[in-house]
């Protein structure tokens, strides 16, 4: 009994499993950008060329590799992007979105440069977007990458607050910081406090951990939305025809009344080509081994007066139901009356 029943507990858990598996069948998945338009700003300065001393790295080398993996992961949901550079300030790549073509535009992010006297106007940088910004429609998303320090022209915090307020709401800034002085560090959390939009990260974390990656890149870019796919379309049901032959008690011969009926039935037969079911019925009195001989004589009946109006009768299936299938209350005389009858339904 113990081994029946571990048994049957098996075979639900199976069949738990595949009804499992059919229901995640029945649902995909649908990227939805959350912004229109974005800008890659990357901090071009003199601090960016300094070695980071936990990844042995030039900051820019990380940035530059950075940016890099995240281009690999970034949908392409028709976003208007620019790739762009401050300290000083470049244009690397403008246009509707395009991995290749990203991907050079950050190529061709030079390494290695020059340290001294290539100061960080940060604030100045953001005030350069401005007119970038002006072209771009919707939803504007500007991700930057910098170490935070600002040691010339305008702080950057109330000049992005300024970017935030003319706006109107159509703008976020997001940080990736790879600040290594607090700060720099200050900085960036600053420029990340501003909005609740902001999306903020650690270059060290982004580079050391894919999964913190996809996330970053989702949260700045889109949403996964799953969408049910379409019901299957429900199986043909057979059609009944509402021309029903009905008999007399206890008799399997065509009445005169029901000809014309079989005449008609027989030219919607040809018309709609196909095969056909003889469906034979009784009403309750008598056996049922009886009525079943009955239903099926009734159904031959049928069969061998639509051979005859050139019906096929290879096209042709008869079955006897006997009384099990009333359509009316066999209680009565007119529902008895009604339920001796042979349904011609298409297959």
């Amino acid at each position: 009994m113990l081994q029946k029943k571990s048994g049957l507990l098996a075979l639900a858990f199976a069949l738990c499993a595949l009804l499992l598996a059919s229901g995640a069948a029945q649902a995909k998945t649908e990227l939805v950008s959350k912004v229109d338009s974005f800008v890659l700003f990357v901090d071009y300065s003199g601090s960016m060329a300094m070695t980071n001393a936990d990844a042995k790295l030039e900051k820019i080398e990380m940035a530059k590799d950075l940016l890099a993996k995240m281009n690999e992961k970034i949908p392409a949901l028709g976003y208007d992007s620019r790739l762009t550079t401050f300290a000083p300030t470049s244009k690397l790549y403008s246009g509707i979105y395009d991995r290749a073509a990203m991907a050079k535009g950050i190529g061709s992010l030079a390494t290695g440069f020059e340290i001294f006297g290539r100061l960080t106007p940060m604030g100045g940088g953001l005030q350069d977007i401005r007119p970038t910004l002006d072209a771009l429609k919707g939803r504007i998303a500007v991700i930057v990458f910098s170490d935070g320090e600002s040691n010339l022209g305008a702080n950057p915090v109330p000049v992005a607050t300024e970017l935030y307020n003319a706006f109107g709401g159509r703008l976020c800034f997001h940080t990736v910081s790879f600040a290594d002085k607090p700060e720099g560090q200050a900085t960036m959390d600053a420029i990340g406090k501003l909005s609740g939009c902001s999306v903020t990260a650690s270059a060290m974390d982004l580079l050391g951990s894919e999964a913190a990656l996809d996330k970053f890149v989702r949260d700045v870019f889109y949403d996964e939305v799953e969408i049910a796919e379409p019901a299957p379309a429900p199986a043909p049901v057979a059609e009944v025809m509402p021309l029903r032959i009905h008999f007399d008690f206890d008799s399997a011969k065509i009445r005169d009344d029901m000809a014309p009926i079989l005449d008609e039935a027989a030219e919607q037969i040809k018309a709609r080509g196909g095969s056909v079911t003889l469906e034979g019925h009784t009403c309750s009195i008598g056996s049922d081994a009886y009525n079943q001989g009955l239903s099926e004589r009734r159904a031959d009946s049928v069969k061998k007066y639509l051979a005859g109006q050139g019906i096929s009768a290879d096209a042709m299936a008869t079955v006897g139901k006997g009384e099990s299938m009333p359509k009316y209350d066999n209680n009565t005389d007119e529902g008895r009356k009604l339920n001796r009858r042979v349904e011609i339904i298409f297959e």
